[in-house]
């Protein structure tokens, strides 16, 4: 065996063995912390937030990543049992719902950002924008326009034959022409992290102003203003906490699809095919990260989400 393919071969197996490593380590803390997540936010003190509401319907959207698109990427990438390929309805239904579910998820932290910035306005008719009957409607409404913004997916994508990692051609789950494929890769790109992050940051910002501008304004020796405070600042620090680890882990994966849109035409030789699928591999689990890390930045920047999961732990372990 040449030199050149002992080297293949180790690329193969590190990709293998990297990919099943970090799908499992994120769907175990996902699991756990996105379970917790769903209990802290159905407490009654939050349940009154709107804010909540998007953090609550978000998390039940990133279980479904982790209980139902991590077991499938595990398959294909550490053991290469690749369902998708079976047939040509698995294969459309299967890229659908994993464009719209981790899609949807992302939109939802943006309403929250939106929301952010309409309770912390000086203005009574926004703040007013910040309420549960809203936040119960948008909620509904992004779901619905993300489905059919991924429609299409169900009409271009079918069974193709491309190269893999170790040279050989293999059956695989993609869009049937170059334009379509690069309108895919686009429009995931901008619907799932530049639109989502750019939005984030600027609703983020935004609300950082109003909350400069409300302490002009509102009087500081009032208790209850206190404590409105200091409930929007720390929505407003788990907020920014989730939009930093939504675009660190959203655009690593991004710019590996615009490299692989770019080279999609080039001659690569079997060397650097192992390389490339090294690199998109790995990084496709990275926008996980996204998915499972709410519940421990939560944890860590918000008192009042800590004191309530505290509130459940003693009740599960003292339940008289």
């Amino acid at each position: 065996m040449s030199s050149i393919n002992v080297t293949i071969n180790q690329i193969n197996t590190t990709t293998t063995v990297l990919v099943t490593v970090l799908s499992f380590f994120s769907f175990v803390f996902g699991a756990i912390g996105l379970t917790l997540n769903i209990l802290v936010f159905r407490r009654p003190f939050l349940r009154r937030e709107p804010c909540a509401v998007y953090f609550f319907w978000s998390t039940c959207y990133s279980l479904l990543v982790v209980f139902v698109i991590m077991p499938v990427r595990i398959l294909s990438d550490g053991y290469n049992i690749d369902i998708s390929t079976y047939n040509i309805v698995i294969c459309k239904t299967e890229v659908f719902l994993f464009h719209v579910i981790r899609t949807i998820s992302c939109w939802l932290i943006v309403l929250a950002s939106i929301d952010r910035y309409f309770n912390s306005s000086t203005k009574a008719q926004i703040r007013r924008m910040s309420s549960l009957k809203v936040a119960r409607i948008a909620t509904a409404s992004i779901s619905i326009l993300i489905i059919i913004l991924y429609s299409p997916i169900i009409i271009y994508y079918d069974i193709t034959y491309s190269t893999n990692g170790s040279g050989n051609i293999v059956p695989k789950c993609n869009s049937r022409e170059d334009i379509n494929r690069s309108f895919d890769v686009f429009w995931f790109l901008i619907l799932y992290s530049l639109l989502p992050s750019l939005l984030m940051v600027l609703f983020s910002f935004l609300t950082i102003m109003n909350l400069r501008r409300h302490r002009q304004i509102v009087p500081r020796d009032l208790g209850n203003n206190l404590v409105v405070r200091r409930t929007d600042t720390q929505f407003l620090r788990m907020l920014i906490a989730q939009v930093f680890v939504i675009i660190v882990s959203t655009l690593p994966f991004c710019i590996v699809q615009i490299y692989g849109w770019y080279t999609a035409n080039l001659a690569k030789n079997v060397l650097r095919l192992a390389v490339d699928n090294l690199i998109y591999r790995v990084t496709g689990t990275i926008p996980y990260f996204a998915h499972i890390s709410s519940f421990y930045m939560y944890t860590l920047t918000r008192t009042i989400f800590r004191e309530e999961l505290f509130k459940i732990i003693k009740r599960c372990c003292h339940p008289n």
